[in-house]
């Protein structure tokens, strides 16, 4: 008589354990997701605030500075040598500049050359970006410039980085405490303080003893200076975020 042979059972789970399983692990997930996507969203928005502190604090740095053989510009109150007397002059007339994009400041990083010899303003020339650098003697610096800049204007292609293009706005007083945008970039009106305006007899200075504006930061792509010219800021689109600046003697 032949023994019956029973089919042996293979190992495996049951259609009610995958199921229990994927349900586990969908749990799991929906709790991973509310927990760590939030704080990764807190992270990149702090990162992309403190990228935008960085960003100002080289244009209000430079605006405090005056450089050697820093030129000023044409119709500004200048010194024998045909620079800026004070640091209000240089930002009283960098504002002027941002009427249209081609003249506007520009911020950016490069990588200086610390081989060669130093600039008269102090700077290095950029090495291109095309080139390699292994072994270099070289150094990542930040600048702000206006884009026609004679000796930064060709440094701006080599940009390591974004590059920003800065449009800045006066702000007029409107009442007690409050301000508004004039309508034009680049003008200058009037004292942003009525009481500080400038006006006694041998002053020729047509401005105040200080100027509130909204500095406005856009992404300059290409870094092209040539592509910028006849260009409006209309045609830029929307900033990618602003801060409030002063000018004050």
């Amino acid at each position: 008589m032949k023994k019956m042979i029973l089919p042996r059972r293979t190992g495996g789970f049951t259609l009610m354990e995958t199921l229990l399983a994927i349900a586990l692990v969908g749990v799991l997930l929906s709790i991973f997701l509310t927990v760590f996507v939030p704080a990764r969203g807190l992270v990149r928005q702090a990162l992309t605030r403190q990228e935008s502190e960085r960003i100002t604090g080289i244009l209000r740095a430079e605006l405090n500075v005056l450089r050697a053989d820093e030129m000023a510009d044409g119709n500004a109150k200048t010194s024998s040598e045909n620079q800026y007397l004070t640091t209000f002059d240089k930002g009283f007339h960098w504002l002027k500049k941002t009427s249209r994009p081609s003249s506007a400041i520009v911020i950016f990083s490069y990588r200086a050359d610390l081989s060669k010899p130093a600039r008269p303003d102090g700077t290095y020339p950029a090495i291109p970006a095309s080139k390699s650098v292994p072994g270099k003697d070289m150094q990542l610096v930040s600048i702000a410039c206006p884009m026609d800049d004679p000796v930064h204007r060709d440094d701006i292609r080599d940009a390591v980085g974004p590059v920003f293009l800065v449009k800045m706005t006066q702000l007029e007083q409107k009442g007690e405490g409050e301000y508004r945008m004039v309508n034009s970039p680049g003008v200058i009106t009037k004292a942003s303080s009525p009481e500080q305006y400038v006006s006694q007899a041998g002053q020729r200075d047509a401005w105040g003893g200080a100027i509130f504006c909204r500095a406005e930061f856009y992404h300059m792509s290409p870094p092209n200076p040539a592509r910028y010219k006849g260009k409006t800021w209309n045609k830029l689109g929307r900033p990618l975020f602003s801060a409030n600046l002063s000018f004050r003697r």
